[in-house]
């Protein structure tokens, strides 16, 4: 066993307690890296699945999730004179409050068309994709929260809804996505015959060059190529979540490496004596720093193995106690926890280490 290692198990008290303030440190920056990676699937899961080569809406709007303004329904006849366009889909993006039993939500609901086979959502748990009158679609998540499922009723702008379908990839984190009768909600909205967007189908290879021409033929519309509409709607999601997952994680880390500074600065005043009577013996420079590193790099293993425990059973229990989190945790994210609780190790353990560095051999002397 090396001599970093023995110090660190000497004393077990301090040595958990590094541990622990890591492990807290790795569960809190993982656990919003895992969320923000959740959100990102449930935003763009439907988005990225949708059947569609072109995304036409007013202009103004390029993602979905914060749409402004709608079209006319008569504007498909023109989308569909363009050279290279094969169908034309509307739908109908609505921010809706539901209600079940006294408890309210906001859904995204999305106003589907017919068979709606590019709108339609395309993971399901259970039910049909396509909703009649007066039925809806809702997310799993939302099901989970309202204790409602297949069959079920709901109040969706003051009107009953039946429980048609769950689906799932649907879940804004904030709010969901739930998807209705175009027809059914213009109702509710109370407007005429309007679309959010119009999913279009093209000729193979032809997308970039019917968007531009969509453009150019018809005014006050914006037309985007499905992998453009994609990164709109993802650097939506990064825009509002990315800053405070990095302010949050720059903390997490700044925990960490206080925590392994104080903890092992502690360690190296009460045993400055041997790191003297290493100093006597001629011990290298890096002999020394690496007793202190080693301290701090085996909390740091540690405190990573027991965050990512800690992580691991979040992520079975979050879909009970709180089903609109989604937590994703895989591979790479925990690669980068015990990468991350390495790097505080490292920093917290440079300026105890500077100290044991420091230390005469006189110091051997001293009581």
């Amino acid at each position: 066993m090396t001599l970093g290692l023995r110090y660190a198990l000497r004393e077990p008290v301090r040595f958990a307690l590094t541990a622990g303030g890591l492990a807290c440190a790795v569960t809190l920056t993982v656990f919003l890296a895992g969320v923000y990676r959740g959100a990102v699937h449930g935003s763009l899961d439907y988005i990225a699945q949708a059947d569609a080569d072109v995304w036409v809406g007013s202009r103004g709007s390029w993602n979905l999730m914060r749409a402004s303004g709608v079209l006319r329904g008569s504007v498909r006849q023109r989308i569909l004179a363009v050279d290279g366009v094969r169908a034309a889909e509307p739908i109908l993006a609505a921010l809706v409050p539901a209600e079940v039993r006294g408890e309210r939500r906001t859904l995204l609901v999305i106003g589907l068309d017919g068979n709606a086979p590019a709108a339609r959502p395309r993971t399901l748990v259970t039910g049909v994709a396509v909703p009649r009158e007066e039925e809806i679609i809702i997310d799993r998540a939302f099901a989970r929260r309202m204790h409602v499922w297949l069959g079920d009723e709901i109040e969706l702008a003051g009107h009953t809804a039946r429980i048609a379908g769950i689906s799932t990839g649907t879940n804004l984190l904030v709010t969901q996505y739930a998807f209705a009768s175009r027809k059914q909600l213009l109702r509710r909205v109370g407007v005429a015959d309007r679309a959010t967007f119009f999913l279009v189908k093209t000729e193979p290879d032809q997308a970039t060059a019917v968007a531009a021409a969509l453009e150019s033929s018809i005014p006050g519309i914006a037309a985007f190529d499905h992998a453009t509409f994609l990164a709109n709607n993802r650097q939506e999601i990064e825009a509002g979540f990315l800053p405070v997952l990095w302010a949050v994680a720059a903390l997490g880390l700044a925990v960490g490496v206080v925590v392994v500074a104080l903890m092992s600065y502690t360690a190296v005043l009460e045993k400055r004596g041997d790191f003297a009577v290493l100093s006597a013996l001629g011990a290298r420079h890096a002999t020394r720093f690496g007793v202190v590193l080693q301290q701090a790099l085996t909390a740091a293993l540690v405190g990573g193995v027991i965050g990512l425990a800690v992580l691991l059973g979040l992520q079975h229990a979050l879909p009970a106690l709180v089903p609109e989190v989604e937590f994703r945790l895989d591979p790479g994210i925990a690669a980068a926890a015990l990468a991350g609780a390495a790097g505080m190790a490292t920093l917290g353990a440079l300026l105890p280490a500077r100290l044991a560095l420091r230390l005469s051999p006189m110091e051997a002397f001293r009581r």
